[in-house]
This record gives structure tokens, C-alpha cells and sequence, in this order.
């Protein structure tokens, strides 16, 4: 059977990616951005390529022992059913995972009829029908108006007509004028330093917007071990492991050491994180506007669509927003070394230094548009999160918004895109941040359904997006 074409897929990748299903595991979501970009340029991915591409594992993996990339194709397979049994069953795509092998293939169909929707020659019928009524017997005629009276007392009433009119105009005018003083009143005085960042690239149509906010705080995971020595239960920060399912599929394939570990799980939020939050929060927040603030874990699938969203967390908690973010961005987690991988050029940037001396970690600073068009800005500074501060510095600061809108002319030619992201080099020394270096700029594909790309974007020099 033929596939569907490669620009529906990657449009119906998008959607599936964000449902209900898959919003819930990163696991099966970063499985499934892999199988797919490998299938759509005509590769068949072994299981060991898998393994290290997708869950970090080195060459002496052995898939004769470990059961990982099977576990975790199952899951996914029960994911992708569970979604075409429900609410992808009128979808004209169908991506599937055959057994015996690990290339996905994408099949076109049919919606499904549903019980709302009646047959075609019925609709017909119907629609003859209706034309073919008779239609009703014409009313009787109407009695002609009685005559307006006239006389003396008629001018009267005419008279205290108008000035009746006249009344309700000139009230309805005083009503307004006072509506209005009374809002100009009750309007607060706008920051000049909030207006300009306001008026900035990353920032324009999210600070002014009447739509509602959402600010996306990414916490980290955490799951229990039974220290063997103690006997006490400690909590465990593992980068490898950022959620419920990854821990399952960790635990399935070293069953050696799975006793004891994973009987609760938490997450935590680090200082510089709830800094982060505070400060973009008196930037976006005024009188009337509806802000809500949410752990990554609580992002909900239909949130995406409904508020303009700001992430500020480490890149491997992006959660449901990964699915948006990484079918345009160059950039993915590297889960081995913490570091920021550049699918374009094959280089890595991986942090440098011990956070308790000098350090150098890398940052993203993102914005693209979301699936209704409302608008998404992702502030993270890679694994470590050591470099929070200093990357919400740039993203918040006349000088870094000033460079960031230099940066993007000159990628672009003049015109500024409206999807974006900057790759950003930080310095510190132990808990002292020092600077902020911009290294990289690109346009990122608009991703408004039936939108082209934003200005500028054809200039980027990339592989095709999924």
C-alpha cells in the first residue's frame, strides 16, 4: 500500500505527538521522533542504533540480554493503538510499528463514518427532498394600517416623542464618557523598561496579549532507592531518568538492580528556577490578565492550544512541548554528557567545569508559534540548570534583547521571524554568574496550521524538519 505524503505526515506527526496518549510519556515520544525521521529518509534503525541514539546506551549494549528498545516499542505500540481506537480514528494517517522490525510505516485511510454523520444518498435525498416540498399557502392579506391621527393632540405626543429620544441620546452619551474617564482612571501606568522589552522580538504579542498565560515551571523527576546499608529510603536524581516511564523501562532492562528503587516519585524545583519564574512573572502580569503557574507534569495537552506559554526548566522536561519544539528546532538533549546536540552540524555542546568552581554551560532561548496560533517561549539552560539566571538575564535585559534583535536581522536580512532560537554559551564561577555569549541564531519554520515559514526562514540552512 502506498504512503502518505511526507508534508501530511509530518503534520499529523505534530498532532499525534501532542495528544493525549503520547503527552504522557517522553519515553515514547522521543521513540517515536526517531523512528520517524529514520523511516522518512528510507532507513531501517537496528536495535543498538536505537538503544544509543534514543536512551543514551553505549556500544556494549547487547540486545540478546537487554530488553529495553523492546519494552519501550510495546509501549509504544500500545500507545499508537489506544490513539487510533479513539480519538485518531477519523485521521487520513495511520503510522504503525510492524512486528519484527522497527521501521514505522505511515498508511493513508479513510475516516471513519460516525453515527452523526448519514450516508451521502440519504443527505441527497433529503436535500431533494426539502426542495421538492410544497411550499405553504400564502398568508391572508394583511388590513390596511389605520390612518395616524392628527389634531392637536397628535402634535403633542409627537412633541414629547422627540424630547424622549433626545433624553436616552444624551444619557447614553454621558454613560459613555463617563466609562470611559472612569477606565482611563483605573488604567495603571505602563513601565517604560517593560513597555521596550514588551516591543522585543522574543517578548512582542506575549506581554500585550489578551489571550491567557501559562507559566511552565520544569521540575525534576526524582524516585526513591533503599540505601542497602541503612535501610533508609533516600530520593535519587538521575539526568537519564526525567520520568515514571523512563524509570519503568530503566528498571525492565537491569532487573539486578531494580529491587528497592522506584516505590514513590517526586520532583523538585531548583532555586534558580522559582528566581526565573518570579521575575518573568512581574513582566507579564498586570491588572485582568489571567495567569496560571503549573509543574511540568501538570501541562495538560488541550493547554497547549488554549494560553500563550512560557517554559523556564532544563531541556529534558520539556514534557508535552518537546513534541511542538523539537520537530523544528536543530537542537536535542544529550542525555550522556547533559550537553545540546546540533542535528545539522553533528556537534555537541557539552557543559564544562564543576558547577562548584568555574563552569560553562549551554543555553536555548527559543519562541515559535503554537497550534492556534498563540505564542511559546522556551527559556532553558540545557541539563545542568546551573546557568537559569543567566539566560533569563539575556531574554529580559534591554542589552540581550537589543543583541538577540541584531542577531536576527542580520540572519534574516531585515525582516525579524516570528518563530525563533538563539544558542547561548554561559560562564560562571561557582554561584557567581559572569556572562552570557550568543553564538548561534535561526529562524524556525511557522508553525501555524496552513502557514508558510516565517520571514526569513527559507535562509536557514538545514535538513528538513519532520
Amino acid at each position: 500500500m502506498a504512503e502518505a505524503d511526507p508534508a501530511a505526515i509530518r503534520q499529523h506527526l505534530q498532532q499525534l505527538l501532542s495528544s493525549e496518549q503520547m503527552e504522557k510519556s517522553e519515553a515514547s515520544q522521543k521513540l517515536l521522533r526517531y523512528l520517524a525521521e529514520r523511516a522518512l529518509r528510507g532507513e531501517t534503525p537496528k536495535e543498538t542504533e536505537i538503544a544509543i541514539d534514543v536512551f543514551g546506551r553505549d556500544a556494549s549494549f547487547n540486545s540478546a540480554e537487554e530488553s529495553l528498545v523492546r519494552v519501550a516499542v510495546r509501549a509504544l505500540r500500545r500507545r499508537l493503538q489506544d490513539y487510533y481506537s479513539g480519538h485518531g480514528r477519523q485521521d487520513g494517517i495511520r503510522i504503525d510499528i510492524p512486528k519484527g522490525g522497527y521501521r514505522l510505516t505511515f498508511v493513508p485511510r479513510e475516516p471513519v463514518p460516525t453515527a452523526d454523520s448519514p450516508p451521502a444518498d440519504s443527505a441527497s435525498d433529503a436535500s431533494h427532498s426539502a426542495t421538492a416540498a410544497p411550499t405553504a399557502p400564502a398568508s391572508p392579506a394583511a388590513e390596511p394600517a389605520p390612518e395616524a391621527p392628527s389634531g392637536p393632540g397628535a402634535s403633542r405626543s409627537r412633541l414629547l416623542r422627540a424630547w424622549a429620544i433626545a433624553a436616552t441620546v444624551l444619557l447614553a452619551v454621558s454613560a459613555t464618557i463617563n466609562s470611559y474617564l472612569w477606565l482611563k482612571r483605573a488604567d495603571p501606568m505602563v513601565d517604560p523598561a517593560v513597555a521596550q522589552i514588551a516591543r522585543s522580538p522574543l517578548w512582542t504579542g506575549i506581554v500585550d496579549s489578551d489571550r491567557p498565560l501559562m507559566l511552565v515551571v520544569g521540575d525534576s523527576f526524582m524516585y526513591t532507592h533503599v540505601d542497602p546499608f541503612t535501610g533508609r529510603t533516600q530520593f535519587i536524581r538521575d539526568r537519564a531518568i526525567n520520568s515514571s516511564e523512563e524509570l519503568r523501562i530503566f528498571l525492565a532492562a537491569n532487573p539486578e538492580i531494580a529491587q528497592g528503587k522506584g516505590q514513590r516519585y517526586t520532583s523538585m524545583v531548583q532555586k534558580s528556577t522559582t528566581l526565573a519564574m518570579a521575575s518573568v512573572l512581574r513582566l507579564v502580569s498586570r491588572p485582568g490578565r489571567q495567569i496560571e503557574v503549573r509543574a511540568r507534569d501538570d501541562l495538560q495537552v488541550d493547554d497547549i492550544q488554549k494560553y500563550d506559554i512560557v517554559y523556564i526548566g532544563p531541556l529534558s522536561r520539556l514534557g508535552p512541548l518537546a513534541g511542538h519544539y523539537e520537530l523544528q528546532s536543530r537542537y536535542r538533549y544529550e542525555q550522556g554528557t547533559a550537553g545540546i546536540r546540533d542535528i545539522v552540524t553533528g556537534k555537541t555542546f557539552v557543559p564544562d567545569g564543576e558547577t562548584t568552581a568555574k563552569h560553562t554551560e549551554y543555553a536555548l532561548a527559543a519562541r515559535f508559534v503554537g497550534p492556534s496560533g498563540n505564542r511559546i517561549v522556551i527559556l532553558t539552560p540545557g541539563g545542568r540548570n546551573s546557568g537559569m539566571l543567566l539566560t533569563l538575564r539575556m531574554a529580559t535585559t534591554s542589552k540581550g534583547l537589543k543583541e538577540l534583535e541584531e542577531r536576527l536581522v542580520a540572519f534574516s536580512g531585515g525582516a525579524l521571524p516570528d518563530s525563533f532560537e538563539a544558542l547561548l554559551s554561559l560562564t560562571s564561577f561557582g554561584q557567581t554568574d559572569v556572562a552570557a555569549e550568543m553564538i548561534d541564531v535561526h529562524a524556525l519554520p511557522h508553525t501555524l496550521t496552513g502557514g508558510g515559514s516565517a520571514p526569513g526562514a527559507q535562509k536557514s540552512k538545514r535538513t528538513p524538519r519532520l
